[in-house]
């Protein structure tokens, strides 16, 4: 079989491992009736408290996206009952293009705020995480249905696959103003603090099949870009499977080990909320607009026209849903005749954008118990928008429960149940919500049906404490 399986199996066995820490961020638990998290994606939403403090566990969220890999669409079931996989019916269920695997973690380890008059003041210090793999029909359909599937120089495979992985701090300053009783308008800056980026591009790949000899050869366009705060030794793409060769543990300081000062980025989000009457009102906001710079970067780059592939080590697709394969083989097997050879060379300094979200909401209020809210989100990432409107209800009871319930339709994953709930007893605010509460019915099931059910699932949990209301 073909080389550039072993590249699929490395990339599958990548995701297996984002989809696991983490993705998208739900929008519910800023719908829950005394929630200190309102102003989360708009800062312009008015913070109903005269403080809040959190450590920690306070903002908690692990989630996950998934545009294409659909567990109805890899197997189906044979005349005598038995599952197997359907390598065509899960080819003809994707995109062309832009089929997108991601994930997201975050968590704050500081949130404080407090009110003066009109204005209210709070600090945000938060851990992120953003994993991302964007795919094409094509290099799917390769692996599964063969080359003899692409025969002829006008019927080329447009192998086309990109990854990334961004993790960093941010530390934002948010100030809210209440210019009057209807109308808050608030501005949240940030400094980011890159950890690690991690990029690779084959977007431009295209390989070829001779119609006589079934013979392959591949224009090859590869870049790779990664940086870190680490102070490592980091110059072959196989030290990142060996890093106790990679740090140097007997430096003497942190210092010698990490670089804080490299990898600085800012952001903003912005937004304002306005009180119609007693029953409406609107927000509209813009959240994640901004940048990091990473230095000291390694980079490969290899643009090749007519590089010939030949056989790989793949016999069986099972194989890879198993977990039979020796990786390190097939990695040594991709660099040595597809890469070239596995060396980085130091690269300039570049610049990553953040997934920014523009959103807009609208609220009725009949009592406390009863507030519908339309909620409208654009997420922008890689030169693609991710649109998204949920329907949400939630109410307050007894002045201690908070209950949410949401419908959300979003073009990439379809169609969710979400739900939340809150406790509050005093200045203690315990809360759980999840924007799809079907993926709670696949508990016990099989790996690969959890993560392949449902499009998305995501879950956000903490534990925050208010001052005065």
């Amino acid at each position: 079989m073909k080389k550039i399986y072993r590249i699929l199996a490395i990339s599958m066995l990548i995701v297996i491992s984002m989809t696991s820490k983490a993705q998208n961020d739900g929008v519910t638990f800023s719908l829950l009736p005394q929630m200190p998290y309102q102003n989360f994606f708009n800062p312009g939403i008015r913070v109903p408290y005269k403080g809040v403090v959190g450590f920690g566990i306070s903002n908690v969220s692990v989630a996950a996206y998934n545009s294409g890999l659909k567990y109805d669409n890899i197997y189906s079931t044979d005349e005598n009952g038995d599952m197997y996989i359907d390598g065509v019916k899960f080819v003809d269920g994707l995109k062309e293009q832009g089929n997108c695997l991601n994930s997201t973690f975050s968590m704050d380890l500081l949130n404080a705020g407090f009110r003066v008059k009109k204005l209210f003041f709070n600090i945000d210090w938060r851990i992120r995480m953003d994993e991302e793999l964007l795919y094409s029909k094509d290099f799917v359909g390769f692996f599964f249905r063969g080359n003899g599937n692409y025969l002829g120089a006008d019927n080329p495979i447009d192998f086309n696959v990109g990854m990334s992985l961004t993790a960093f701090s941010e530390i934002g300053v948010g100030v809210q103003y209440d210019i009057n009783d209807r109308l808050t308008v608030g501005v949240r800056p940030k400094v980011l603090f890159g950890v690690l980026n991690a990029s690779a591009n084959n977007e431009r790949t295209k390989i070829y099949t001779d119609s006589y000899d079934y013979s392959m050869t591949a224009d090859v366009s590869l870049d790779i870009h990664a940086a870190s705060i680490f102070k490592t030794n980091l110059y072959r793409i196989s030290d990142v499977f060996n890093l106790a060769n990679v740090f140097d543990f007997a430096s003497n300081s942190l210092s010698d080990l990490i670089d804080i000062k490299e990898n600085v980025g800012f952001g903003i989000d912005f937004g304002a909320s306005y009180v119609i009457n007693r029953h409406f009102g609107v927000a509209a906001g813009v959240r994640d607009l901004g940048f990091i710079k990473w230095r000291n970067s390694k980079t490969k780059a290899k643009n090749v026209d007519n590089t010939v592939l030949n056989d790989g080590i793949v016999d069986d697709i099972e194989d890879v849903f198993e977990f039979k394969l020796d990786y390190n083989t097939m990695l040594d097997e991709v660099v040595k005749n597809v890469w070239g050879n596995d060396s980085l060379a130091d690269g300039d300094d570049y610049v990553t954008n953040l997934n920014s979200n523009v959103n807009l909401q609208g609220y009725y209020e009949l009592n406390p118990m009863l507030r519908i809210t339309l909620f409208g989100q654009v997420k922008f990432a890689k030169n693609d928008k991710w649109p998204a409107l949920t329907l949400a209800y939630s109410g307050s009871f007894v002045k201690h429960i908070n209950l949410t319930a949401s419908y959300t339709i979003s073009k990439y994953s379809g169609t969710a149940l979400g739900a939340g709930i809150a406790f509050q007893f005093g200045p203690f605010n315990i809360y759980a919500v999840t924007d799809n509460i079907m993926l709670l019915s696949k508990i016990g099931k099989s790996t690969v049906e959890m993560a392949t059910t449902y499009n998305s699932a995501n879950v956000r949990c903490g534990v925050v404490f208010t001052v005065g209301k």
